[in-house]
C-alpha cells in the first residue's frame, strides 16, 4: 500500500522569527505576541522553538488553576527530567522553580489572558517575581494571546500589572494578499481567479491555506467541498467552536450579531431590529467582537474626526466568519444534516458574485491604502447619511486628491464611464475634498502654468491624459475592478481616468 506523507512547511514571518532570536539572544527576556485567533501565532512561536530548549504551556479556560498546574508540572517532568522529589504543586512553586533554574529556558504561555479569568492572581505573581528575580533569571517568557483587549489590559494600559515588563510587544497580522497568493503558487494554485476567490474566502488568515494544502486542495470549489462541507471537514465547525470556546452559553446572541452583520446591518439600530436585540445591550457584544475576537471593526468616514462622527458602522472584517454567517447560519439545520450538503453549495455558487462583492471592496481598498500610504492625511470610504458612498477617497493639503470606485467584475469602458460620471457629480457632495488639496488649487488659480509634477507624484506612470485631465478637474478618479481590455482600457484614460486591475494592485501593492 502506498502512503502519501504530506509535510507543511512553515512559510513566511522571516521579521517576526528574526526579532525574536535578536532577544533571545540577550536573555533574560520577555515578549508578548498579539494577534486574532488563526492568524499563526502558534506557528511562529513553535518555528522559534524548535531547536531550542522550551516549556510550552497552554492555558486551557475549560481547566481549574490546579489541573493546569499539574499540565505544566507534568510537561516540566518530561522535558526537563526532573528528579522525581522535585513537586509542583501550585502557581507559586511553578514561578519558584523556572526562576531558580539555572540554564537558558524558553517558557511559553499560549493564551495568557485567560489567566484573568481562571486566576488572575498568578499574573500578579509573575510580576513580583520578575521584578525580584527577572534579571537574575535565565528565561525567556513568551506570553501569547489572541484577546487583543485582554492582553493589552494585562501588559500595555497604564495601570496594567505586567506593564513594561515586556521587552517587545509583537502584534502579528493577517498575510498580506500578495503574501498569500505566493503561497497559493507554492502549493500548486497558481490561476489567477482561484487565488482571489480563495482570498475572498479565507481572507490573509494562514492556518486556513495550510489546511488547504494538507487537504489536497487545488482550487475555490475544492476547498469549499474539503474543508468546509465535508462531513470530517476541518472547518465545518469552525465558527461555532470559536463563538462556544469565547463566549460559552452566549454564543448563540453572537452567531445572531454576526449574522447581521454579514447580511449588512451595520449600524446599532439595524442590527438590533434584525436581532431583536436591545440597542443598548448590544454595546457590550460588539465591544467583545471588536476587542476580543478582533472579527468586527468600526468604521467612520475617512473625512470626519473619530472623536466627533455619529456615521459609524459596524463591518464583519473576517472573510470566513462572514462567509460562515451568510451562508451556513441561515441553513443550520440542512448544514449539520448528514449526507449531501449540495443545497447550500448551490446556493454559495448561485450568490458568489453579489456576496463577494464586500470583500472585493475591502481588498481593493487595502490595495489603495498601500499604493497611496504616506502621500495623503486622510484615505479610505466616504458616506453621507442620506445614502451616497464612494469607495475610496484620499485628501491631503498639499496633494491633489483621489477618487475611486470599486466594482467587483471585468468591464468595459462604457460601464466604467458610467460609473465614473456618477464618481464625479458625488465629489461635490464632499465639502472638505476640494479644501483638502488648498495648495494644489492656489497654484492652479494663480495663473502659474501648472507642470504636471504634483498629479505625477500621485499618479506615477498614468498617461499624460490623465495628468491633464487632472490638472483641470482639480482631482484623480478613477476604478478597480477584475479586468478590463487594452482598447477599452485605453479608451478609459484618453478620456483622462484612472483604471486600476485588482490582480496588477496585489502585484504591485499587496
Amino acid at each position: 500500500m502506498i502512503v502519501n506523507i504530506i509535510i507543511v512547511i512553515f512559510y513566511g514571518r522571516e521579521k517576526e522569527l528574526k526579532l525574536l532570536q535578536k532577544l533571545y539572544d540577550k536573555l533574560p527576556g520577555m515578549v508578548v505576541i498579539n494577534g486574532r485567533r488563526r492568524v499563526g501565532k502558534t506557528s511562529i512561536i513553535r518555528e522559534f522553538i524548535k531547536d531550542k530548549k522550551s516549556l510550552y504551556f497552554f492555558v486551557d479556560n475549560n481547566k481549574t488553576i490546579d489541573i493546569l498546574i499539574q499540565d505544566f508540572y507534568h510537561q516540566i517532568s518530561d522535558t526537563l527530567d526532573l528528579p522525581g522529589y522535585v513537586k509542583i504543586n501550585s502557581p507559586e512553586d511553578l514561578l519558584d522553580f523556572l526562576f531558580s533554574y539555572g540554564e537558558d529556558l524558553i517558557v511559553v504561555f499560549d493564551e495568557f489572558q485567560r489567566f484573568y479569568d481562571i486566576y488572575p492572581a498568578f499574573i500578579t505573581q509573575l510580576q513580583n517575581k520578575w521584578d525580584m528575580m527577572g534579571e537574575s533569571s535565565r528565561l525567556y517568557i513568551i506570553a501569547s494571546g489572541s484577546s487583543v483587549g485582554m492582553m493589552n489590559k494585562i501588559f500595555i494600559d497604564g495601570g496594567a500589572p505586567l506593564f513594561k515588563r515586556a521587552d517587545n510587544i509583537l502584534t502579528i497580522k493577517p498575510f498580506t494578499p500578495k503574501e498569500i497568493w505566493n503561497y497559493l503558487d507554492e502549493i500548486g494554485i497558481i490561476k489567477r481567479e482561484e487565488k482571489l476567490k480563495l482570498y475572498l474566502l479565507f481572507g490573509g488568515m494562514i492556518y486556513y491555506y495550510r489546511l488547504a494544502e494538507k487537504y489536497g486542495c487545488t482550487d475555490f470549489d475544492s476547498a469549499l467541498k474539503n474543508l468546509v462541507f465535508d462531513e470530517f471537514g476541518p472547518l465545518k465547525n469552525e465558527v461555532k467552536d470559536v463563538l462556544v470556546e469565547e463566549f460559552g452559553r452566549l454564543h448563540p446572541t453572537y452567531y445572531e450579531i454576526i449574522s447581521a452583520l454579514a447580511r449588512g446591518r451595520s449600524t446599532q439600530k439595524e442590527i438590533a431590529d434584525m436581532t431583536h436585540i436591545a440597542p443598548g445591550s448590544l454595546t457590550v457584544y460588539l465591544h467583545n467582537l471588536i476587542n476580543l475576537l478582533g472579527i468586527v471593526e468600526y468604521r467612520i468616514p475617512a473625512t470626519d474626526d473619530p472623536n466627533r462622527s455619529k456615521k459609524g458602522r459596524y463591518v464583519l472584517k473576517d472573510n470566513f466568519f462572514r462567509f460562515y454567517a451568510y451562508f451556513i447560519y441561515p441553513n443550520l439545520s440542512i448544514f449539520m444534516r448528514d449526507g449531501n450538503k449540495g443545497t447550500i453549495e448551490s446556493l454559495v455558487h448561485k450568490e458568489w458574485q453579489p456576496y463577494s462583492g464586500l470583500m472585493f471592496e475591502d481588498l481593493a481598498g487595502t490595495l489603495l491604502l498601500n499604493r497611496f500610504s504616506g502621500q495623503y492625511e486622510k484615505m479610505g470610504g466616504w458616506w453621507n447619511r442620506r445614502g451616497d458612498e464612494i469607495d475610496f477617497i484620499a485628501i491631503g493639503r498639499s496633494e491633489i486628491p483621489v477618487a475611486v470606485e470599486v466594482k467587483s467584475r471585468d468591464m468595459t469602458a462604457e460601464d466604467a464611464l458610467s460609473v465614473l460620471k456618477r464618481l464625479d457629480n458625488k465629489i461635490s457632495l464632499i465639502p472638505e475634498f476640494f479644501g483638502s488639496a488648498g495648495d494644489f488649487l492656489t497654484l492652479e488659480k494663480s495663473g502659474n502654468v501648472v507642470s504636471g509634477d504634483l498629479v505625477a507624484k500621485v499618479s506615477g506612470d498614468f498617461t499624460p491624459g490623465i495628468s491633464e485631465a487632472a490638472i483641470k478637474r482639480g482631482y484623480i478618479s478613477g476604478i478597480v475592478a477584475k479586468g478590463m481590455d487594452v482598447s477599452d482600457r485605453r479608451l478609459l484614460e484618453d478620456e483622462g481616468y484612472l483604471f486600476y486591475d485588482i490582480f496588477e494592485m496585489t502585484e504591485n501593492y499587496g
